[in-house]
């Protein structure tokens, strides 16, 4: 067991140089930490505090702990790394907390996408929705929800920065046990939407040098790019957009009808060729529903049957190849033995780039007492008019030391606020499930889900039972 933690001393808003204590739950997540932690040691704000990990996979998590004091040496900085194996031990006096973690990990990922193929059900993703997504949130759900009710107990009034999908329904979890906590889900999908719109109508550029985040939530706007978008996570849409005061949504209603899709920005990166993005299903959409979904096609494709499906080879007509196991399996020990090559010395850490996420954009406007305009996933208190209150919707929003406050974004219109209705209606059943390790609630949810329309309905609760048993050793709540 981990020694007892001594509290570091509370950051001080508005001061610099702060020292600051996180816990990173799933900090041996070797294809995140690198570039998260890289983030977190180019924050000027800060000299140093505490890093806790938190993770069981213990080859991964002793890993990235040394690679963390290898940046200590190179950024000169003072942190103090430590692997905790008791979580409420880590959180206890945590300025902020990062939660990037999987239980089952990619044991329980194989069985999430393997099984429901046996009914007729194949997902390419398996992250966000579906019963893959739906099987990942009966895990995942109950473990967010008791984070935060530890945080409560031993850092209360903390920021909770979440990455883990699927990310609705377990930062719903989140929100239903936070009384002082603040919360905020953070997805990278959005940040796709300028390079998509500017294929599709003349945006101003991006000055050479400026962050993608700068350019898209703040210089586009100031520079006559306004827009609206809403919807839930891997599904938000683009519903208003007006250049220099005019409507563009006609045009880029015109630019789906006269495309099929558009061929990817050309990359080196062969690695994974399941990320390749054609936008064919994100243009398809647009072309019947009228507004422009922003997530790439991978995820889009899971929230409706007609574009996953066996006449369409399950995606592969709109360019969609699905996530194997093995590929996922040879990325995370790729990703370690980079991880490992780094404290060696034998691989250099580019220390002029940013990593494009969020995380730490956010703590340095909390550290700075100022705000920061981004995507939020946080509940539905008024801003989506049409989709129910509590459900986590995506909007834009700004960030503050005071918490979240999403933009308002009016009626999802037409079938978009349908789609976005039904799929919220499965979170909420999902959540249920998950905390009260309801195996009725768990097949209603899968009922009800749309890609599930692939299987026969007589056997959803067959294929519920096999997911419930797989991963059993990660559902105690299941098997009490």
């Amino acid at each position: 067991m981990s020694k007892a933690i001594k509290p570091q001393k509370k950051v001080s808003t508005g001061t610099r140089k702060s020292q600051i204590t996180l816990a990173v739950i799933g900090g041996g997540s070797s294809q995140w930490m690198t570039a998260l932690m890289r983030d977190v040691y180019l924050l000027n704000e800060v000299d140093g505090g505490a890093i806790r990990l938190v993770d069981p996979r213990q080859e991964h998590v002793q890993a990235v702990a040394d690679m963390l004091r290898t940046f200590n040496k190179a950024r000169g900085k003072h942190f103090t790394i430590s692997v905790v194996e008791d979580r409420k031990e880590a959180l206890k006096g945590c300025d902020f907390v990062m939660t990037t973690f999987s239980p089952g990990s990619m044991d329980a990922f194989e069985m999430d996408l393997e099984l429901p193929m046996r009914y007729g059900i194949r997902q390419p993703v398996s992250m966000t929705v579906g019963p893959s997504g739906i099987s990942a949130s009966l895990r995942t759900a109950p473990v967010a929800y008791e984070i935060v009710q530890d945080m409560e107990q031993v850092c209360p009034g903390a920021w909770l920065l979440n990455v883990t999908n699927p990310m609705s329904v377990v930062t719903r979890a989140m929100y239903m046990a936070a009384r002082t906590v603040k919360v905020l889900g953070m997805c990278h999908e959005f940040h796709g939407m300028s390079g998509i719109v500017k294929r599709m109508v003349k945006l101003p550029p991006m000055p050479e040098g400026m962050p993608l985040r700068e350019y898209q939530y703040d210089y586009l706007p100031s520079h006559g790019f306004e827009y609206t978008a809403a919807g839930v996570n891997h599904f938000v849409w683009l519903t208003q957009a007006r250049l220099h005061g005019r409507d563009v949504i006609p045009a880029i209603r015109k630019f789906a009808a006269e495309h099929a899709e558009l061929k990817p920005v050309a990359t080196k990166d062969t690695r994974f060729p399941w990320w390749q993005n054609f936008h064919a299903a994100k243009l398809a959409y647009c072309r019947t529903f009228g507004y422009l979904p922003i997530a790439g096609d991978r995820h889009l494709i899971e929230f409706w049957p007609h574009f996953c499906n066996m006449r369409n080879g399950f995606g592969m007509k709109y360019n969609v190849v699905k996530t194997t196991v093995d590929g996922r399996r040879a990325g995370v020990a790729n990703a370690l033995a980079s991880i490992l090559r780094i404290t060696a010395g034998e691989e250099q850490v580019d220390w002029t780039k940013k990593s494009g996420e969020e995380m730490t954009e956010v703590m340095r406007a909390i550290l700075n007492g100022t705000s920061l305009r981004t995507i939020v996933n946080c509940p539905n208190q008024g801003q989506i008019t049409n989709l129910p209150p509590d459900a986590m919707v995506e909007t834009l929003g700004v960030v503050s030391p005071d918490g979240v406050k999403a933009d308002f974004a009016g009626e999802l219109p037409g079938a978009v606020g349908s789609l976005c209705r039904l799929h919220v209606d499965v979170h909420e059943l999902t959540v249920r499930a998950a905390l009260e390790g309801s195996r009725d609630l768990f097949v209603q949810a899968m009922s009800l889900d749309p890609l599930s329309a692939t299987a026969d309905f007589a056997e959803i609760g067959q294929l519920a039972d096999e997911l419930l048993q797989a991963n059993r050793a990660w559902l105690p709540r299941f098997f009490k």
